[in-house]
């Protein structure tokens, strides 16, 4: 994939279990995956968190859920545009995600988990003493646009578009 522009439109062609796969491979090349695990599944305990942080500028409660899909095509376009190097993976990962699966894809997590863990210099999930999880949302000046649309997707996910 020669431009930024070709890998973008390349993302944009994923179907939706190309692009959780090609999400889960850029996570497993960052050696990201013990982190991904340690987060909490895509149950209530994310809801809550979420609903204890002010992130209600990103919410969109009057459209449906973002798919898994969907989401995994926002975050690899978002982490394409970052930097070059990681532009790099993500290209490698679209095309061994439109390769046929001849092996057992060991990254059984959510699409909100991969998203999460990739987007850890940007998101922080941590949990407090008390047991409860706390999001901190890391703003850049750059692409702060599409930050936002990826934390809309991830918080329509969690949320169930609610």
């Amino acid at each position: 994939m020669s431009t930024q522009r070709d890998l973008q439109w390349q993302i944009r062609l994923l179907s939706e279990e190309e692009a959780v796969r090609a999400l889960a491979a850029v996570v497993e090349d960052r050696g990201l995956l013990t982190a991904a695990g340690e987060l909490p599944s895509r149950g209530e305990e994310l809801r809550e968190a979420l609903v204890a942080e002010d992130l209600a500028v990103y919410g969109r409660p009057e459209e449906p859920p973002t798919s898994d899909g969907e989401l995994a095509r926002l975050v690899l376009a978002y982490a394409a545009d970052r930097d070059e190097a990681l532009a790099g993976t993500v290209g490698e990962a679209v095309e061994y995600a439109r390769e046929p699966a001849e092996r057992f894809d060991g990254v059984m997590l959510g699409a909100a988990v991969l998203a999460l863990t990739l987007l850890q210099t940007d998101v922080l999930v941590k949990r407090e003493p008390s047991g409860r999880w706390s999001f901190t949302i890391r703003k850049r000046a750059l692409r702060d646009s599409t930050l936002g649309k990826v934390l809309t997707a991830l918080l329509s996910q969690i949320t169930g578009g609610k």
